[in-house]
């Protein structure tokens, strides 16, 4: 499979701001009109393969965990089982792999801890500390600065939360 965060060039946790940005440059570089050379479409479509799967939460959610990012999967039975199947079984998806509801959007927090197996196996508890990210005060959420004119808040740049 593909390395879809090296071909953009973007790490893994990578907003999808930054893995716009990046692609949106590449794209410039390599795009078929811009530069003739065979070599060069191959690669374009590996980055617009790339920005597709990160683009997109739910492609990207069966990308991270190790399934193919453009099936619908279909549980544990057919030939697109995979590490995501496992997954999706011990947390909370049961096999199926269909949108899951969220209580609010946002970007998925991406937690890396470390267990041996005896851990893996038996369970554990750990206290971690977790930075979490509040309304902006300024605009109360709204990603905007005060004004009847919608403009981008220079706290939190639009996004309605500060770390």
């Amino acid at each position: 499979m593909a390395d879809h965060y090296g071909i953009l060039g973007v790490d893994r946790d990578a907003s999808f701001d930054e893995i716009k940005k990046a692609y949106r440059k590449l794209a410039r570089e390599y795009h078929p009109d811009v530069n003739p050379d065979p070599l060069t479409a191959e690669k374009f479509k590996e980055i617009s393969t790339a920005y597709e799967v990160l683009s997109d939460p739910d492609k990207r959610q069966r990308y991270d965990l190790g399934g193919d990012p453009f099936s619908s999967g279909g549980g544990f039975g057919g030939q697109n089982f995979g590490f995501g199947d496992i997954m999706d079984a011990f947390f909370g998806g049961g096999g199926s792999r269909g949108p899951r509801p969220r209580m609010r959007e946002g970007q998925d927090a991406l937690i890396r801890v470390e267990l041996d197996l005896a851990e893996a196996c038996f369970g554990t508890e750990r206290e971690l500390s977790v930075e979490t990210a509040v309304v902006c005060e300024k605009c109360q959420g709204n990603g905007c600065a005060d004004g009847a004119k919608p403009r981008v808040c220079e706290i939190c740049k639009g996004r309605g939360e500060t770390q």
